[in-house]
């Protein structure tokens, strides 16, 4: 029997018509009910990609056995996500899009794994403080493979398919076809079939060290297609902040939903308290992380300026001979292929047009794109192909300049459409779908090289837009005039123009939108006469000004920012720094002593001691430089009020004989938004210089 809803009025927010819990429609279900055994999830805006969950096939038992074996599991999931859906209580789980939703999804998926194997129990009511602290434990100490015990499981369940001769039962025979050969079987081991009888996805398994490593060292041997090397360099034991913080959040409101509104659940899965419900996650999961989240970490400074010094040449000098020599290849390919058919010359299909890309090649190389340094070398296919340079070269150094100069999010850039950028009154907006917050659609100022880039990718999009009536711009049409999604590939570009995007290990450097949003913000911050927080707040899109303050002072691995910041701190000092009226000056000075010399050798002296970033935390006030907030001399601060520093509040005046101030010029001038990077910066140097 449908439960009333007026019973959780409190809780939700969309009524309208409605007069049970299960008729709340999910605003991302795509031809499906909360009934289905398959969901269908689809992002409203964006991107519009698609998420499935298979309710019938869901594998969480320690031997395979599917979610629905157990009484109640599936409806107890399927409920919080409605509720994660339907409510406005962050506290209950508010997601705010389809792609988060199924990652609560995952997450619940896994947690019921865990209650299954470790405490070894199948009903939330079973939970009690024993099971509650282990569990607590073990999210902020293992990762997922060392918590659900993954890699010592598969490698003793793969050494019973190997000794008992079953390996043929996990085998499965793919057809290949690979360029200019004819079809071949490949073999390969069945993963999906070997992870589901251990209750988990084919994914989970990825980073499991000893079973993959003794799969690759048994099956390669025997013809098997394997990918890469079978060494997992991951730290199965390793958690991040965020990783830990969002687990347990889940979980945590699953339990608060669960004691709240118990009569939506059945029987066996309710529970006597809200368990967990004092803990302090963001307090828990920062003094439990082990690394630091890979995507605040900033782009090391000489990978930065060379890549966007590159892709604002690709935008403003190569785009146009690039995308025009593309358009008459294309031509000249069906003319040659054309040719070929008409001359009825023998070979099949593939040979054929094989032989109108080498004719193809032949003519791009004749006509050599005078003033582009890189190579190219033939038409499709390869790294220097013609295709690959405009559908992935130049779509990345779009994308690449697009992030830097916007700061927007990964999915606010790649669900840019057609016509999302005007000028007026000389200045140019970018009109974004804000991803966080439901702030809806934004007009943003934004700089003319950004516009550029925008013209690009729409006019590599338009034959794909016209055909699949999708105004999203990252679309491209091949050379064989098929369309389909972009190509970007941030490393596969520095690779193509010759620079190392290395990190400090080695590795490809791993780029992530939020290196972008941090350098620009830091930029901004440190380097601009009058910055203005709340500014930057709302140009970032942030829901506080906490969040922000974090991306301008967590010096955690931040190389870029403390650079940056030693810069802002020395030419105050350099510049405006008088020692009679500063004692915070007088202490800076002492530990570095007086600044003279050039500036690169003062910044590379500041690097290594590192002692500047760590020790100081600069804001801006109408007094001057205010180096309040730094814990250490916080206590001290003139404005402090209840154990906080009051800065937002600070007037022209009431910061005098502050000790903890340093009295610069900073005259508050209108802040223009669109100013957001220093004009000294090597990127816009390379823009003015061309």
């Amino acid at each position: 029997m449908a439960l009333p809803i007026i019973n959780y009025v409190s809780y939700f927010s969309d009524f309208d018509n409605r007069s049970d819990i299960e008729s709340l429609k999910i605003r991302w279900f795509k031809d499906c009910s909360y009934d289905s055994d398959i969901w269908v999830l689809q992002d409203t805006k964006n991107m519009k990609r698609t998420y499935d969950i298979d309710w019938e096939n869901i594998p969480v038992g320690p031997n395979g056995e599917k979610l629905n074996n157990y009484y109640g599991a599936v409806q107890l999931i399927k409920m919080s996500l409605l509720i994660r859906a339907s409510t406005t209580d962050k506290k209950l789980g508010m997601t705010d899009s389809a792609e988060s939703l199924c990652k609560a999804a995952n997450i619940l998926f896994n947690f019921y794994r865990y209650l299954l194997l470790i405490p070894k129990i199948s009903n939330l009511s079973s939970i009690n403080s024993s099971v509650v602290d282990q569990l607590i434990t073990d999210y902020s100490t293992k990762g997922l493979i060392a918590r659900l015990d993954l890699d010592l499981r598969a490698v003793n369940r793969f050494d019973e398919i190997i000794s008992s001769g079953n390996i043929g039962t996990y085998t499965k025979i793919g057809k290949s076809i690979r360029y200019l050969k004819t079809n071949y079987e490949r073999i390969e081991f069945d993963n999906d079939m070997f992870s589901f009888e251990l209750g988990v996805s084919a994914r989970a398994l990825q980073n499991a060290p000893k079973y993959q490593l003794l799969k690759y060292k048994t099956l390669k041997p025997l013809g098997y297609v394997l990918k890469g090397s079978g060494v997992v360099k991951n730290d199965i034991e390793a958690q991040s902040e965020s990783t830990i913080r969002k687990s347990l959040s889940v979980i945590s409101s699953l339990m608060r939903q669960v004691y709240l509104m118990s009569d939506l659940f059945t029987e066996n899965h309710r529970v006597e308290r809200m368990w967990m419900g004092d803990i302090k996650l963001s307090k828990l999961s920062k003094k439990k992380a082990t690394v630091s989240n890979a995507k605040t970490r900033n782009i090391p400074r000489n990978v930065m300026y060379a890549v966007m010094d590159e892709s604002i040449r690709w935008v403003i000098d190569y785009s146009t001979p690039l995308q025009n020599n593309f358009k008459y290849a294309k031509q000249v390919y069906k003319e040659k292929l054309e040719a070929i058919k008409d001359y009825g010359l023998g070979g099949n299909n593939e040979s054929k047009t094989n032989y109108a890309r080498k004719l193809t090649a032949v003519w791009i190389r004749e006509n050599k794109l005078t003033n582009f340094p890189h190579p190219i070398t033939t038409y499709r296919h390869q790294i220097t192909s013609l295709e690959q340079i405009v559908n992935k070269h130049l779509v990345s150094a779009c994308l690449l300049v697009i992030f830097a100069f916007t700061a927007r999010r990964r999915d606010e850039v790649y669900g840019l459409k057609s016509g999302c950028t005007y000028q007026e009154g000389g200045l140019w907006y970018l009109i974004v779908d804000q991803e966080k917050f439901n702030q809806g659609e934004r007009a943003l100022p934004t700089l003319e090289v950004v516009a550029k880039a925008i013209s690009i990718l729409e006019d590599l999009s338009a034959e794909g837009r016209d055909a699949s009536q999708f105004n999203n711009l990252m679309q491209v049409t091949d050379a064989n005039s098929k369309h389909g999604r972009a190509w970007p590939d941030f490393n596969g570009f520095c690779d193509y123009v010759g620079i190392e995007s290395k990190d400090e290990e080695g590795n490809p450097f791993i780029f992530s939108d939020h290196q972008f949003r941090r350098f620009l913000a830091m930029a901004y911050y440190y380097q601009y006469r009058d910055p203005n927080l709340f500014t930057l707040n709302w140009f970032l899109g942030h829901e506080s000004i906490e969040m922000t303050m974090d991306y301008i002072t967590d010096s955690d691995g931040q190389w870029e920012m403390q650079q940056v910041k030693n810069e802002r701190i020395i030419d105050l000092i350099e510049s405006d720094f008088r020692s009679d009226k500063s004692l915070i000056g007088n202490e800076i000075a002492e530990l570095f002593g007086v600044i003279e010399g050039q500036s690169e050798k003062r910044i590379s002296r500041m690097e290594d001691k590192g002692k500047l970033v760590d020790k100081y935390v600069l804001n801006f006030v109408k007094d001057g430089a205010c180096f309040g907030l730094t814990p250490d001399i916080k206590k001290r601060s003139k404005c402090l009020e209840n154990g906080a520093i009051q800065c937002s509040s600070a007037t022209k005046g009431s910061c005098e004989g502050c000790p903890n101030l340093l009295p610069v010029d900073q005259p508050i001038n209108h802040i223009n938004v669109t100013d957001l990077v220093c004009s000294s910066s090597p990127m816009l140097e390379a823009l003015q210089n061309g």
